[in-house]
């Protein structure tokens, strides 16, 4: 049977469709899997918007333009529900719960707080009990075809090699759900690290746990896979290269960098880090429904890493050339200060970097903000860069390998005439030779659509404002060292002090 086919006249309920990997799913599964009858998606009304208001503003997205040209009918097909998952039964009502049991065929589970600096208590609520709402949920459905959850490749980050098995739970699920209900937040807090380790922070933690929420719950009861992506990154090729709506992973790193905020990261430049494009991992999800819930088996959870397996590594001192070539290839229009980006692993040389080229001079720009009436605003911003260096700091200094031969074999059994729409494409496997074209085009997504701002694709007038920021970033430096060397030779008298202890050496001598 092929893709297209297993999902003709299926009904689909998705939570976290308001994310980066959720709106991505959506969109391939209206544009590519038109026969689907319904997508239903748990949401939440948000800043004064209606779960109706926020769909229908997602679908405005540039993300939806080929459906927009396709078949704007095909919008209809997504029906908004309300819930949370951080609620006990996702907070939905009766009726819309009735609904989902009664409709329903295929699960995606791709919503979690992805912090890695969350509240122990507050991980555990929404990427451990949530999950086991959802499972819950998903148990009562009267036709489930299959359930997907969505981990990460991470979770098991203390084996530097990752197989597509699951590993031994760090706690108990229950145990852990149990104190989230019945410790104050503040004593949680006291025992948190020593409660995670060996794993690095709270959102590792969690993914692990949820695995097993999954598998206990659903081995020899429900048919379930477990899909582990590896850093998500913007899009490669579908429906469009390069887009994105968040900073995370190497785009975020190339676009402060870029802006000029970013001078230095606590890193290892040897480092390669493993990272995936959303709609490759996307096809992977889609290719594992359709792999589960034609065998209907429900023995085994399958587990899938969604990962390039060391394929065409580019390492961190890569990245940091790629980011300096971009700076003058493709400018951002609107530039901090000349960009000067690098990498160490010397905690001491980090620190003294982040006080001499982070925190200094967003102090006295904020002053300058101050004295002008204008809001400060810099400092703040380099404070919270600060803090997310180091929660990030262990991913940046080491190296995994993410196992993916199940993952490549239920791709390789795709019908060669979808292999194009639902496999890995040649440009993922050729990411060696256009990595520079692929960040480029993550730039300037960022730039559009994050950022909302008007890329200068001529590079007439941000060469010019580039070049200005060079010439001030050089007489700034030239002065800063001169009155430097005049206070240390001139005003301390080095000189001197040093002719006559040479002097009175040769004397005594």
């Amino acid at each position: 049977m092929k893709v297209t086919e297993y999902f003709v006249g299926k009904n689909v309920f998705v939570t976290g469709g308001t994310g980066f990997l959720g709106k991505v799913l959506i969109e391939k599964l209206l544009r590519s899997c038109d026969g689907i009858d319904k997508i239903y998606v748990l949401m939440r009304p948000k800043r004064g918007k209606s779960i109706e208001e926020r769909l229908e503003h997602i679908t405005t997205f540039p993300l939806f333009d080929k459906i927009r040209q396709k078949d704007p009918g095909l919008f209809t097909k997504l029906v908004p529900i309300n819930g949370d998952i951080t609620e006990l039964k996702l907070g939905m009502s009766e009726e819309d719960r009735q609904l989902i049991i009664d409709k329903v065929h295929i699960v995606y589970h791709t919503a979690a707080s992805v912090k890695f600096d969350d509240p122990l208590k507050y991980a555990l609520i929404v990427n451990v009990r949530g999950t086991r709402e959802l499972v819950q949920l998903a148990s009562e459905l009267k036709n489930l075809s299959v359930l997907v959850h969505v981990s990460t490749a991470y979770c098991n980050c203390d084996k530097p090699v990752v197989e597509e098995i699951l590993y031994p739970a760090p706690v108990g699920w229950q145990d852990a759900i149990r104190m989230t209900e019945e410790i104050d937040d503040a004593f949680i807090k006291t025992f948190s690290e020593k409660y995670i380790s060996p794993l690095p922070n709270t959102y590792t933690f969690a993914k692990a746990l949820a695995e097993h929420v999954v598998t206990d719950m659903c081995k020899g009861k429900l048919p379930a896979v477990i899909v582990r992506p590896s850093v998500v990154v913007s899009t490669i090729e579908e429906p469009m290269s390069g887009w994105i709506d968040n900073f995370n992973g190497p785009v975020g790193l190339l676009v402060a960098g870029g802006k000029g905020i970013l001078r230095t990261v606590l890193g290892d430049v040897e480092t390669c880090q493993d990272y995936i494009p959303v709609d490759i991992v996307v096809n992977i999800m889609i290719v594992a429904t359709k792999t589960k819930g034609s065998n209907g088996n429900t023995e085994d959870v399958e587990v899938y890493n969604a990962s390039k397996e060391n394929k065409n590594p580019v390492s961190m001192g890569e990245l940091i050339e790629m980011g300096a070539q971009l700076i003058w290839d493709s400018p951002f229009s609107e530039i901090l200060w000349y960009p000067r980006f690098k990498m160490t692993k010397c905690w001491y040389n980090y620190y003294i970097q982040v006080i001499l080229f982070h925190m200094l001079p967003a102090f006295f720009i904020d002053l300058l903000l101050r004295i002008i009436g204008r809001q400060p605003m810099l400092f703040s911003t380099q404070r919270k860069v600060y803090i997310a260096n180091v929660v990030v700091e262990p991913f940046l200094t080491n190296s995994w390998t993410f196992k993916h031969t199940k993952t490549m074999q239920i791709l390789d059994e795709i019908e060669e005439d979808e292999k194009t729409k639902f496999g890995v494409t040649k440009r993922f496997y050729d990411m060696g030779g256009t990595t520079f074209e692929y960040f480029r085009d993550s730039k300037i997504c960022a730039a559009t659509f994050i950022l909302k701002e008007e890329f200068d694709f001529t590079r007439t007038t941000s060469l010019r404002n580039l070049k200005r920021l060079w010439i001030i970033d050089v007489v700034v430096k030239t002065i800063f060292l001169s009155i430097l060397m005049w206070f240390v030779f001139v005003k301390l008298d080095i000189l001197r002090v040093l002719y006559l202890s040479f002097e009175n050496y040769i004397i005594n001598l």
